[in-house]
C-alpha cells in the first residue's frame, strides 16, 4: 500500500517548531493576532534552546506536554477540514474526528521528530506586520540570520471564541494546508477514505512506536 511521505518540508528546521508553538500563548480575545505569534515564538525559542543545554528535557521527553499545549491553541479542526477540502463534506462525524486527530498527529510528529536535532544559532524572528479583516488575519514574519538567509513565515489565524488560533502556515511561499490538501487528493484519487484513515493510522503507530 502507498505510504504518506509528506513531501512538503518546511525551512528552516527552527520554522518547524515555530509552528507549533506561534498559537501557544494565551489566546485570549483582547490579544491581538501579532501579539499571540510573538509570545508562542519567543516560548518555541526559549523551549528549543533550553532542550538542548542538557539541563532539561529534550523534545521527545516533552512530547505530551508539547502536544497538549498545541491542541488547545491550534485550530487543528479547521486545518484538516482545510487540507482534506471538498471529501470533508461527504465524511461521517465519526471520520471526521478520526481524521482531524490522525492529521494532527502526523504533522507534530513529522515536524517535531525534525527539528529534534536541530541546533539554534544566532536566528532572530522579526514581526513585520499584522492585517485584521473581520474574523480573519494575517501576520507577517521573518526568521533572520538562518544559514545566512532569510525566511518570511507568515501566519493565517482565525478569531474563535477563545481568542485568535492559526489554522494554516505560508514559509517562502508554500502553505502548509495547500501541500497536504494535493497531496490527499492524489491517494484519493485511486483509494477510499477507508483506506486514508487506514494509512495514516499505520504512519502515527510507525511514528510514535
Amino acid at each position: 500500500m502507498k505510504r504518506i511521505k509528506f513531501p512538503w518540508v518546511m525551512q528552516p528546521a527552527v520554522a518547524l517548531f515555530l509552528v507549533f508553538f506561534a498559537s501557544t500563548s494565551w489566546a485570549s480575545a483582547d490579544r491581538s493576532p501579532l501579539e499571540v505569534i510573538q509570545s508562542g515564538t519567543d516560548r518555541a525559542i526559549e523551549i528549543l534552546r533550553s532542550a538542548q543545554t542538557g539541563k532539561a528535557p529534550t523534545l521527545y521527553e516533552r512530547r505530551a506536554e508539547i502536544l497538549s499545549i498545541v491542541d488547545e491553541y491550534f485550530n487543528f479542526d479547521e486545518m484538516a477540514m482545510r487540507a482534506l477540502g471538498r471529501p470533508w463534506r461527504e465524511q461521517s462525524l465519526s471520520n471526521r474526528e478520526e481524521f482531524v486527530r490522525l492529521f494532527k498527529r502526523l504533522l507534530f510528529n513529522t515536524y517535531v521528530d525534525r527539528v529534534q536535532t536541530y541546533t539554534m544559532g544566532d536566528e532572530k524572528v522579526v514581526y513585520d506586520s499584522e492585517e485584521i479583516r473581520g474574523r480573519h488575519a494575517l501576520v507577517r514574519t521573518r526568521i533572520l540570520n538562518y544559514r545566512s538567509t532569510t525566511v518570511e513565515v507568515n501566519y493565517h489565524l482565525r478569531l474563535d471564541d477563545d481568542g485568535w488560533r492559526v489554522f494554516d502556515v505560508n514559509v517562502e511561499g508554500i502553505s502548509l494546508v495547500n501541500n497536504f490538501r494535493s497531496q490527499f487528493a492524489s491517494i484519493l484519487a485511486n483509494r477510499t477514505f477507508e483506506q486514508l484513515l487506514h494509512m495514516m493510522r499505520e504512519r502515527v503507530e510507525r511514528d510514535t512506536a
